[in-house]
């Protein structure tokens, strides 16, 4: 952050959708440089993760489950194939489809990327208390859900805890 630009106008701070715009840039940005240093983005962790979940995955299934254009997953899943992150293969049933799944290393990146994330989770939340930041990451889901059914309870993490999964790494323990 640019501490020599001058305070922000008040006007502005009044509205919390650009103070949670605001903050959301910030954690982007620290989210960013983590994934550059492990030669990723932010789609590949959403890959790796999608596919931690409910793998193999078609990359119809992952694209449309992600929201990712077809043209940009085939860049995004290449590049994690070419890394050995994950493994991309005809399927024998339907030989126009790919299916996509995680090798042993991309889970072993997944992990050390996540728990990368939980630290920057940490810092950008460091002037909360602990009563605050349950309170504060209990809205942000109630809000997320709201505006993305797909974030729906049963499907997001408990607050600094590991997501439920149906068949990903919690499943198998």
């Amino acid at each position: 952050m640019d501490e020599t630009a001058g305070p922000l106008p008040p006007r502005l701070l009044g509205v919390t959708t650009f103070a949670l715009a605001q903050v959301a840039r910030a954690g982007r940005t620290a989210m960013g440089r983590m994934m550059d240093e492990h030669g990723l983005g932010l789609w590949h962790f959403a890959v790796l993760a999608s596919l931690d979940d409910a793998a193999p995955a078609s990359q119809r299934e992952l694209g449309r489950r992600l929201r990712i254009d077809p043209s940009d997953l085939v860049e995004v899943v290449g590049r994690l194939a070419d890394a050995g992150l994950v493994r991309r293969e005809r399927d024998p049933s339907d030989r126009r489809r790919y299916v996509v799944e995680l090798t042993a290393e991309g889970r072993a990146e997944l992990d050390e990327v996540t728990r990368r994330a939980a630290a920057l989770d940490d810092r950008l939340l460091e002037p909360l208390d602990a009563d605050d930041r349950a309170a504060f990451e209990r809205i942000v889901r109630v809000l997320l859900v709201h505006h993305d059914p797909r974030a729906r309870p049963g499907d997001a993490p408990e607050p600094g805890g590991t997501p439920a999964t149906r068949t990903g790494r919690a499943a198998r323990g």
